[in-house]
């Protein structure tokens, strides 16, 4: 399937001959046919040679000019109609470099209202003109072929040119991300929503579900049409009417695009690469108000000119464009800007970066490298400045905002792991120089941490990987080649350098020792956990709990370890003997008070030694024999 759009000037025969070739009126408001022209878009279709052609016919109006950019984009062929009795006219143009920036490269121009002339040679004056017009464009090999749609004249071999152009123009590829720009919206009774468009970069299905960007909107595929004909699968680069459900009309509007469910997200920010058309009266200047058309979407945007001052009348440049209301869209996809009053084509591009993440600073080394290095080149330039902006990433996430298909990106990944350029880590992908950058970071880290407490034995492991803003993907195996290395050692749950110790200085020492002959004093009725840090300090305190000198089993009750485990060995024995334990016995086999029996005890429940049961505890786990 392909999808062939019409340009040109207005009355210049558009939708006459789009009538001629299909036997379909491409004209449906009311207010069209009143006025005999096109307002907004209209639809046809017809086959050729076993192929369905959609045809999209656009406004010729100035006034009607930004509707046909809704239609333009998507097409793979451009049916440029010039009438014969007028020749080249403004909008004549005006579509031409249209066609030329969004780099429509295949074309035929139909030279309609052939009956009108009878001297051939203002009809060979207007083929000269036409001729010089189209040199240096996207159309300028484009045959130009006389029409007239009122007798038939040249119909057939408009058809067989249409043909013949098509079979040179490669199947639209199916990239498994189908997009659906909406240009038309409506309701039937009976179906609910209805969406139109040209569909692109993949199929979709009946019984898909799909959200609509921007706006976040979820729905599921009904039903699918292509030219009136109920179809289970819809193929890239045909014209598609899909049925909604789960989604109300007035919810949409012209510019959104339907999608699988996480396959496209929405921006309020766009790198490109932009050039002015050497026909306009102006400079491109920063900060200029404009009309930006992508896809089926228009919105208002603010430019910011990167690397320079403005763009002049035929000059190229990098631009960012921070977005009134947000667009959904891919890198690589072509784009015109307008001037919005009074209205004008200015110029357009490709988009480099739909998700850029920041406004950048203008005249920033880095940043004019970054946008060089995306605009030119190689897959394997792609992948590397990708994951150095945005990585580590997924292989999917990668490729999509690298740009690039699956069958471009795969190769290119894997000659990057060859080379040792990239490290995969669990089907996730990071630089080598990153993760250089994340060792260096991990050890600087850990001795920061070691210089802010240096009584502590170490870092936990989830501080030092949230510190580090890391998944556990990448987090885990870089923990572990550090200490395979011998960068960092682990103790327990602590990450610490290989050389750090804890060192209490002669005073802390001195108050250990006060606070260990209370512990050996007081036995089982130990000094609570507050007069434990008066005592020693809070700093050389949480150290003591670190190296497991004294352990904590409540918010009150802390021992030394080896009373603690005394105490816990006791416990434990009366326990196997008896078969049970009450709080009273425990309170008079450990000489103490309730206090720190029920916290021995809930401690050990803690620990699955014991199991409460009514007013007793029991063993958790059966006692061995």
């Amino acid at each position: 399937m392909h999808v062939i759009g019409t340009a040109g000037h207005v009355d210049h025969g558009k939708s006459t001959l789009v009538r001629a070739l299909t036997g379909i009126d491409p004209d449906r408001l009311a207010e069209e046919k009143a006025r005999e022209m096109t307002i907004d878009l209209g639809f046809a279709w017809l086959t050729l040679d076993d192929n369905e052609i959609g045809i999209v016919d656009v406004p010729g109006h100035r006034d009607f000019i930004e509707n046909m950019l809704a239609g333009v984009g998507g097409i793979d062929l451009a049916l440029f109609v010039i009438a014969a009795d007028e020749g080249v006219m403004p909008q004549t143009r005006e579509h031409l470099a249209i066609l030329d920036l969004l780099q429509i490269e295949s074309g035929i121009v139909a030279l309609t209202k052939r009956d009108l002339i009878d001297d051939p040679d203002w009809l060979e004056l207007v083929t000269l003109e036409i001729g010089e017009v189209l040199e240096g464009t996207v159309l300028s090999n484009a045959p130009i072929i006389p029409v007239s749609a009122r007798t038939g004249f040249g119909i057939e071999d408009l058809k067989g040119a249409i043909t013949q152009a098509l079979r040179g123009i490669a199947k639209p590829v199916d990239l498994s991300r189908p997009r659906l720009p909406i240009d038309r919206i409506f309701s039937l009774p009976g179906f609910g929503t209805i969406v139109t468009g040209t569909l692109i970069d993949g199929s979709m299905h009946v019984g898909d579900d799909v959200e609509v960007q921007p706006g976040g909107l979820f729905g599921r595929v009904r039903g699918l049409q292509t030219h009136k004909t109920k179809r289970n699968i819809a193929l890239p680069g045909s014209r598609v009417a899909v049925n909604l459900a789960g989604v109300d009309r007035d919810e949409l509007r012209r510019g959104q695009v339907v999608t699988p469910v996480g396959n496209l997200q929405a921006t309020h920010l766009i790198d490109a690469n932009y050039r002015q058309l050497a026909t306009t009266d102006s400079v491109l200047a920063h900060n200029e108000e404009v009309k930006l058309f992508v896809g089926s979407a228009e919105v208002t945007a603010r430019v910011r000119i990167i690397g320079g001052d403005n763009i002049p009348p035929g000059a190229e440049g990098w631009i960012q464009l921070a977005l009134a209301t947000p667009v959904a869209t891919l890198k690589g996809d072509r784009f015109i800007l307008r001037r919005p009053s009074p209205g004008s084509t200015l110029g357009g591009g490709q988009i480099l970066d739909p998700h850029p993440g920041r406004r950048h600073r203008r005249f920033r080394p880095d940043v004019l490298e970054r946008l060089r290095t995306v605009e030119q080149g190689t897959p394997e330039e792609l992948i590397v400045a990708t994951l150095g902006r945005h990585g580590p990433l997924q292989q999917n996430i990668l490729f999509d905002k690298a740009g690039l298909s699956t069958q471009a990106g795969t190769p290119a990944l894997e000659r990057l792991i060859e080379e040792e350029a990239i490290i995969e880590l669990n089907k996730t992908y990071i630089t080598v120089k990153r993760w250089q950058d994340l060792i260096e970071q991990a050890v600087d880290e850990l001795g920061r941490y070691h210089d802010d407490y240096p009584l502590r034995i170490g870092i936990e492991r989830e501080e030092l990987r949230a510190r580090l803003g890391l998944s556990p993907i990448v987090f885990n195996p870089l923990r572990e080649h550090l200490i395979k290395m011998g960068l960092i050692a682990e103790s327990g749950v602590y990450l610490k350098l290989p050389d750090h110790k804890v060192r209490f200085s002669l005073e802390q020492e001195s108050a250990i020792s006060r606070l260990m002959e209370i512990f050996h004093n007081q036995g089982a009725a130990s000094p609570n956990v507050k007069e434990c840090k008066t005592i020693v300090g809070d700093s050389v305190y949480f150290a003591l709990v670190d190296l497991g000198q004294i352990k904590q089993i409540s918010d009150d009750v802390v021992y030394p370890i080896d009373l603690y485990n005394d105490l816990i060995e006791a416990l434990t024995l009366f326990l196997n003997e008896r078969g049970s334990i009450t709080a009273s016995e425990a309170r008079d086999l450990l000489a103490t008070s309730r206090k720190y029996t029920i916290a021995l005890l809930e401690h050990m429940d803690e620990l699955r030694i014991t199991r409460r049961s009514g007013d007793i505890r029991i063993p958790a786990r059966p006692i061995p024999t």
